[in-house]
């Protein structure tokens, strides 16, 4: 088979083969018009790109570009922020044993 300026799956080709073998027509000509059409549409895209337009409609504004999503910070992170709001007075009121007892202090279990 011809090569071609664009790809083609080998089903691609083989129905191409069999159309032209049908029509009566060399696999190059068919090839060309294929070839014209994709330039045509890709012809038409650039114009609309340039002139803003999409459908035969003026874009009210260009497409905004697209930013990559910003990464969340880790919750250990977001924990040490939310925490220098808290006032002195408040953080010297916890228990010094929070940690280790600290089903005692959620749950009001006995002290270990």
């Amino acid at each position: 088979m011809e090569s071609t300026p664009f790809e083609l799956t080998p089903e691609q080709k083989g129905m191409l083969a069999s159309l032209c073998r049908e029509a009566g027509q060399p696999l190059s000509t068919l090839l060309a018009a294929i070839a014209d059409v994709l330039e045509e549409v890709q012809e038409k895209e650039r114009r609309e790109r340039e002139h803003g337009t999409s459908n035969g409609h003026e874009s009210a504004a260009p497409a905004p570009a697209l930013e990559a999503p910003e990464t969340p910070k880790p919750i250990w992170e977001l924990f040490e922020e939310a925490s220098l709001t808290i006032p002195d007075e408040e953080l010297d009121r916890l228990p010094t044993d929070l940690a280790a007892q600290v089903d005692h202090y959620v749950y009001g279990l006995p002290k270990r």
